[in-house]
Parts: C-alpha cells; sequence; structure tokens
C-alpha cells in the first residue's frame, strides 16, 4: 500500500462511534472521508481547500520508523531537525516556519511546552499511533498563536470492534536497541476504552563524533489512555490521559568554539523529561442533532531535568498549561449536523500558562511563576454550494493580557471539475504568533528576555491542482504556496557582555515553495510514491533560514510477493540546501555554514506468519551515509532491526 495517502485526502475511515450517539450506531450517517482537524468539525476531503497530508495507520506501520518525527521526514512541506540521537531536542517545521510555529495536537489536546511555545517530538513514539493529519500554511484563524506555519494532529489507536482486542509487540536492533509494547481495547454498545503502553531503550551513538566518545542512549516510557461512555442518546462523556517518562543522554554545545569540529564535545551531560497531557470532554446533541455542543477541560505538565559534564544539576523547571473550551456547530439547512449542507460554528477558549524555575542556578529570577492568560472566540462556517464547488471560511478575536489583543481570519475553497478526476484546492490565512515566555522573561545565565516584544504577524496563501489518472490508480497534487512573516523574532549576542537577547527584525521574512505528491499503483502488487519540497526561506536581511532545506525529495517503492504475506519496501531521500548557524567564533551565530548534501536508503520488509501474527526486518541507512542536520552533531549509521506483533 501506499505510504502516504493524497493531499487531502485524510483519515480512510472514521469510525461512526467517534462522532455519533448511541442512537446514531444504529442508524449510522455516511460521513466520507474526513479531514478530522481541518476545522472547528470535520471536513469532507473533497470539499476540503487547504493543504493537507495525512499519514493512516497501515503507513505508519509500512515504514518501520520508531519515531513520529521519522515519519513526517515522509511528507510534503515538512522539515526535522534533530541534536544528534534519539531523545534529542527534536524540532519540525512546515513550510519554512520555525518549531514554534507549528501546533501539535494529540487526541486533540495542545502538548508544546508552555516556556518554548513548541513541542519536542523527541519523545514521541510511532507505537500506537493510529492517524498523522499535516494541515499546511496559517491557522491562527481556527488556533490561535503557535500555528502560523500550520498544525500536526496525531491520533491514536482506537478499538474497531466489539469486545476486547489488542496487540503486544517487540523490536531489536542495533546499538544496543529494544522496544517492548501492548495495548488492550474494548468496545461496546455503551462505550469504548483504550490503554497502551511502550518502552523503547537504545544505547546510541555518539552525538559528538569524537572518535572513540561515549554512546548516548535515550531511555522512553510512554502511557496512554483513552475512552468515552454514552450516558443515553445525546449525551456523552470522555478523556484522555497521556504520560511519557524519558531520560536522554547528551553531549554539551560550546558555544564559540575555536572549530566546528569541537562544537559538541563527548562528555556525561543528560537530561530528563517527565510529560503529562490530558482532557476531560462532554458532548451533548439538541434540537434532534441539530447543534452539537463539546465541553472540553485540557492540561499539560511537563517537568524538565539536566546534568552537565560533571553530573552536577543545571536545570530544573516545570512548565503548565490550562485550556478550558466550548464548541457549538448549528446545521444551517439540515436537521442533523452529520447530513447538513451548510454548518456554523462558534467555539470560546480560555487559556492559562505557567514556567517557573524550581532551583536557582544562575539567580533568583528563575524562582518566579512567569504566568500568561489568553481567551477567544471563533466563528467557522463550511458549505456545499453545489456542482464540486465548496468553501470554509473562519474568523478568530485573541484577547492577551500582555499583548495586543488580535483578529485572525482564514479561508479555503476546493472546486472539483465536471470530469471529477481535477481538483483545484486554494487557501488564503493569517496568523500571530505571541512570544515564547523564555523569550519574555528569559531565565538562563547567558540568555536575557524583552518584555517589549511584539507578536509575529504573517499572511499566507497556497494553490494547488490535484488530478487523478489512469482509471484512479495514480494521483498527483502540486501545490505553490507564499507566506510573508513579519516582526520576526531573533537573538542578537552582545560578545561584550556575552548575553543574547530576543528582537523583533524590522522588514520581512518571505517563504515561498513548491510541494508535489504522487502516487501510483504500477500493478495491484507494485506501488511508487514521490513527494518533493522546493523551500525559499529568507530572513528580512535577505539570508537564508537555517534548518530548512531548499530541497527535499522522497522516492518510495513498494512490492508485494505472490504469496500476498510478504512485502518489501524501499525508501531513498534526497536532502539539498541545508544551511545552519555558524556558532563558532568569532561568528558566534551571526554567519552561516551551508551542510553537506545527502542521500540517505531505508529498506524493510514485513511477512504476515498468520492473519495476526506479523515479522518485521529492515535497514537504516543502508549505504552508511555521513551527514549531518545540525552543524557539529554527528548522526547515525548504518542500523539492522528485527521485530514481531500479534494481534487479538
Amino acid at each position: 500500500m501506499k505510504r502516504h495517502a493524497r493531499p487531502g485526502l485524510l483519515a480512510t475511515t472514521i469510525l461512526a462511534i467517534q462522532f455519533a450517539t448511541p442512537a446514531k450506531a444504529e442508524q449510522v450517517h455516511d460521513l466520507g472521508t474526513l479531514v478530522i482537524s481541518g476545522g472547528l468539525t470535520p471536513v469532507e476531503a473533497r470539499e476540503y481547500g487547504r493543504a493537507a497530508t495525512v499519514l493512516t495507520e497501515e503507513e505508519i506501520e509500512e515504514s518501520g520508523e520508531a519515531y513520529v518525527a521519522d515519519l513526517l521526514r515522509s511528507l510534503p512541506g515538512v522539515s526535522v531537525s534533530r541534536t544528534g540521537g534519539f531523545g534529542g531536542r527534536t524540532q519540525v517545521r512546515l513550510r519554512g516556519h520555525e518549531g514554534n510555529h507549528t501546533l501539535v495536537l494529540i487526541d486533540g489536546v495542545e502538548v508544546a511546552a508552555p516556556d518554548v511555545g513548541e513541542y519536542d517530538f523527541g519523545s514521541l513514539l510511532a507505537a500506537d499511533i493510529a492517524r498523522i493529519e499535516v494541515i499546511r500554511g496559517p491557522q491562527s484563524a481556527l488556533y490561535g498563536s503557535n500555528a502560523i506555519g500550520g498544525v500536526i494532529s496525531i491520533t491514536t489507536k482506537r478499538p474497531t470492534e466489539p469486545g476486547i482486542s489488542g496487540e503486544v509487540g517487540f523490536e531489536v536492533g542495533s546499538d544496543g536497541t529494544y522496544e517492548g509494547r501492548m495495548a488492550v481495547r474494548q468496545r461496546s454498545e455503551r462505550g469504548e476504552i483504550s490503554f497502551s503502553a511502550a518502552r523503547r531503550e537504545t544505547g546510541g551513538f555518539d552525538i559528538s563524533g569524537t572518535p572513540g566518545g561515549e554512546d548516548d542512549g535515550d531511555l522512553n516510557r510512554t502511557y496512554n489512555l483513552t475512552g468515552r461512555f454514552f450516558v443515553n442518546d445525546r449525551l456523552t462523556l470522555g478523556g484522555t490521559l497521556r504520560h511519557t517518562d524519558r531520560v536522554s543522554d547528551t553531549d554539551s554545545s560550546v558555544f564559540g568554539a575555536a572549530t566546528r569540529a569541537g562544537l559538541v564535545v563527548d562528555d556525561a551531560s543528560n537530561a530528563e523529561v517527565q510529560e503529562s497531557f490530558g482532557s476531560v470532554f462532554a458532548e451533548l446533541e439538541t434540537f434532534g442533532g441539530r447543534l452539537q455542543n463539546r465541553l472540553e477541560l485540557s492540561f499539560g505538565h511537563i517537568d524538565r531535568q539536566g546534568r552537565d559534564g560533571a553530573g552536577v544539576r543545571n536545570q530544573d523547571n516545570t512548565g503548565t498549561r490550562a485550556k478550558l473550551s466550548y464548541k457549538g456547530t448549528v446545521a444551517l439547512d439540515s436537521n442533523d449536523v452529520d447530513t447538513a449542507d451548510h454548518t456554523l460554528t462558534f467555539a470560546a477558549e480560555w487559556e492559562y500558562l505557567t514556567y517557573k524555575g524550581n532551583q536557582a542556578f544562575f539567580g533568583p529570577g528563575e524562582l518566579v511563576k512567569r504566568t500568561r492568560e489568553q481567551t477567544a472566540l471563533v466563528l467557522e462556517y463550511q458549505g456545499s454550494l453545489g456542482n464540486g464547488f465548496d468553501v470554509q471560511g473562519s474568523i478568530r478575536q485573541d484577547y492577551n493580557d500582555r499583548f495586543d489583543d488580535f483578529t485572525t481570519y482564514a479561508v479555503g475553497a476546493s472546486y472539483t471539475l465536471p470530469n471529477q478526476v481535477t481538483r483545484i484546492h486554494a487557501s488564503y490565512g493569517t496568523g500571530v504568533q505571541n512570544p515564547t515566555l523564555i523569550e519574555q522573561f528569559g531565565f538562563f545565565a547567558n540568555f536575557r528576555g524583552n518584555p517589549t516584544l511584539q507578536p509575529e504577524q504573517s499572511e499566507g496563501w497556497d494553490i494547488g491542482i490535484e488530478q487523478q489518472f489512469l482509471d484512479g490508480r495514480g494521483i498527483v497534487d502540486v501545490t505553490y504556496f507564499d507566506d510573508e512573516l513579519t516582526d520576526e523574532i531573533t537573538s542578537v549576542f552582545d560578545p561584550a557582555t556575552g548575553m543574547s537577547t530576543p528582537v523583533n527584525q524590522v522588514g520581512r521574512s518571505d517563504r515561498k515553495g513548491v510541494e508535489v505528491s504522487a502516487d501510483l499503483a504500477v500493478t495491484d502488487r507494485f506501488d511508487v510514491g514521490l513527494s518533493y519540497t522546493w523551500l525559499d526561506a529568507s530572513n528580512p536581511d535577505g539570508t537564508v533560514e537555517v534548518r530548512r532545506p531548499e530541497h527535499e525529495a522522497l522516492l518510495q517503492l513498494g512490492y508485494r510477493l505472490p504469496n500476498d504475506r510478504t512485502r518489501f519496501n524501499l525508501d531513498l531521500r534526497h536532502v539539498a540546501g541545508n544551511h545552519d548557524s555558524d556558532f563558532t567564533s568569532p561568528s558566534f551565530g551571526a554567519m552561516q555554514v551551508r551542510l553537506s548534501d545527502y542521500t540517505l536508503v531505508n529498506l524493510r520488509m514485513s511477512h504476515d506468519l498468520t492473519d495476526t501474527v506479523r515479522l518485521t526486518a529492515g535497514i537504516h541507512n543502508l549505504t552508511d551515509a555521513r551527514y549531518e542536520e545540525l552543524d557539529g552533531f554527528a548522526t547515525q549509521g548504518r542500523t539492522v532491526f528485527f521485530g514481531a506483533s500479534s494481534r487479538f
């Protein structure tokens, strides 16, 4: 099967139980293929105007990747950078924007760290992930700050049949790597519940690249619980709870090293992170299904501790998020939202962020709890106007206690030509990004906060054409995008004081490019996939934005043997035109270096021993290529793995 679906064709099947009360379980409406996170309510893919891509459960399993960040590398418009080994800080950028411009949701709960405003993908295992949706372009009109680059929405697995089900599995591989995972799920007429646990440990490799250096490993333990209960035909209660506990070996970075080889030094430093996220919600249908209501309370709690190369603790902080939201959707032309061609959704949000140091490593200011509060009102219209023409429009008003209030808006349109195989999609939107708590208040010995920072603002548009060919066996989507960012925040280093300070840059930062996605079923057994991104992202002074390659291309070949149980996948990924800041002296980040282009080859096979037992094996970085994603950080060479899983 294909590894990634066509842009806009998201989520192959949505369980009726996720959107219906028990009464509707008897009379299920055909909701079609939906974009779950494309709006305040799900949008049918053939009607969606914004650029979006999905990875389905089958594609995730076929990829052989252990981390979600490595799955995202296969998608157009996505750039990923990791500070060395597994567990290291991992940033995901959409369309050339910063990592804190990407809103990340797991089972609908925002998971960004309150202090830096972005989610560290280094902690996110692929085990128990059912679907990943990526919505590209400014989404602040729906989601507020942290979404000017786009949204990544991740959904964990749910029971698909009545009764008890689950799975167990393991994987072993190079660098002393092993993973064990299990999941138990139950579904009945009154509701559903799912629990999963995964433990992955790797001895890793030396991320400093020092000959004979100590390996930098990672231990990750993740637990996930979701459920919902149908109180009656109209009322559903539910919730989620997710916890990750990880310990990651790191090597120290040297700001102002004499040479590039000295930017990362081999030592015994490490980082420990405990992340907890959750929500409780209530869904109520009123007026016979014409008005659907959802009230949700969600939270996030992140603790971090760190030790330097001598084993001395140098970091201990806590960040929290609390969010209360209400959403109501009314059918404008029908007695039921699920069957309406025109809907109007209104929403209200309240969010409260905190961050503080638990020890005063650099001064008493670290012990002061920093807070931020904001509220928002949102309105969204979705409509099918007939003859293949569909639109979505939204407007949002944010009220901030620390910054100016902002209004953002967006519109998307999709038109399917009468031939039913050609679709044109386009969108336009504005966005806003509040400074992070770290940028506003500081906290570090060599980093001074700037309380006068202004929010970053953006506007962007895209237009694309999706074309099916060979009687639906192939599909290609080409999208052009153009984004403009103003008041971009950057850090300025003062050699005289040794301090860095965030400032708003004067001028405009441009991001434009082309995203291509194509899939072809050459035969019933052989398929080909292609993903390509050309990106031109620049700072206001004309310099290239770092850690965003100009070219990224992925070619995927898949073949299933005549026994219909064995499948081989070959991936070739090429990256070119990647730059990083030059942190050696005397540059101190003021200049840039271009990293070498590289090509990676991954090979994977799977064999269904029975209808419920699957064996997997593969080789990552088959040619043992040497490359860098960040200047000074080594990357992993050739590795092999073997695994098995069983469903019940």
